[in-house]
C-alpha cells in the first residue's frame, strides 16, 4: 500500500514497513499538508492518493486521521454503526438463525400479550430488525480500564477491525507518548498488520527502529532509514 502526494517526492510505502514517521519541520509545509490531509478524510478534494496494488482507495472511507488523542471515542456513531451491522450478519449466519428467529418470535409474543393487557388497539412491524434491538439495549464496545494510551490503541484496532481502514495516520503523538509507549505502537502495529502514518513537527530522536521522511524548514526532502 501506498500514499503520495502530487508536491512530494517521497512515496510512503507501507508494503514492508508497517509504522512510518513523516516529519515536516516548516510550519506552513506541516500545515499544508495536514490540513490537506484532514480535509480529504473528511471528504473533500485534495493531492493525497492512497493507492492497494495499484488500485485507488477512497480516503474518506480507508483513512483515520487522530489528531487529538484525548478525543476519540470507540463508540461513536461510525463505530457502532459498523458494529451492528458486522453483530446483524453474525445473527443470521448458521450457527445463530434459529436462535435469532425464536428471539423475535418470543418478542412478538410478548408484544402480543402486553396488547391484550392494554386498554388499546396496537400494531408492530411483522419483521423486526434486529439492529434495533441492538440500538435499544445499547450494545456498545466496552472501553478499556487503562490511561488514553491503550484507549488509544483499543480505538486503533477498533478502526481496522470494524471500520476495516487501511492506514491510521497520528498528528504529534509523540507529544503524547513515551519511547516504551512509542515501541508499543510499533509492535502493535506490526502483530496487527495496522499501517501507522506518524506525522511530527520536528526530530524526537533516530534511536527508534523506523522508516523516516523528512522535510526540513527550507522544504528539502530527506529519507532516513535506520531499519
Amino acid at each position: 500500500m501506498k500514499l503520495v502526494h502530487a508536491e512530494l517526492e517521497s512515496c510512503f510505502s507501507f508494503d514492508s514497513n508497517c509504522v512510518i514517521e513523516w516529519i515536516i519541520e516548516s510550519p506552513p509545509l506541516f500545515s499544508k499538508y495536514v490540513q490537506e490531509l484532514y480535509a480529504q478524510y473528511q471528504g473533500d478534494e485534495g493531492d493525497f492518493i492512497l493507492s492497494d496494488n495499484g488500485r485507488e482507495l477512497k480516503l474518506v472511507k480507508e483513512l483515520e486521521v487522530i489528531i487529538n488523542p484525548y478525543a476519540i471515542n470507540i463508540n461513536d456513531k461510525k463505530i457502532l454503526s459498523k458494529l451492528y451491522m458486522e453483530l446483524s450478519t453474525l445473527a443470521y449466519m448458521e450457527e445463530m438463525y434459529i436462535q435469532t428467529r425464536e428471539a423475535m418470535a418470543n418478542l412478538q409474543n410478548y408484544f402480543m400479550t402486553l396488547e391484550q393487557l392494554s386498554p388499546y388497539m396496537l400494531e408492530t412491524d411483522m419483521e423486526i430488525n434486529v439492529i434495533d434491538i441492538f440500538k435499544a439495549i445499547g450494545v456498545k464496545s466496552v472501553m478499556c480500564d487503562g490511561d488514553f494510551f491503550e484507549r488509544l490503541i483499543q480505538y486503533i484496532k477498533l478502526s481496522a477491525e470494524i471500520m476495516q481502514k487501511k492506514l491510521v495516520v497520528l498528528v504529534n503523538i509523540r507529544s503524547y507518548i513515551s519511547d516504551k509507549q512509542l515501541e508499543q505502537l510499533i509492535e502493535t502495529a506490526a502483530y496487527n498488520y495496522i499501517p501507522i502514518l506518524l506525522i511530527e513537527n520536528c526530530q524526537k530522536d533516530f534511536s527508534k527502529q523506523l522508516l523516516r521522511y523528512i522535510i526540513d524548514v527550507d522544504g528539502c526532502e530527506i529519507f532516513y532509514d535506520d531499519l
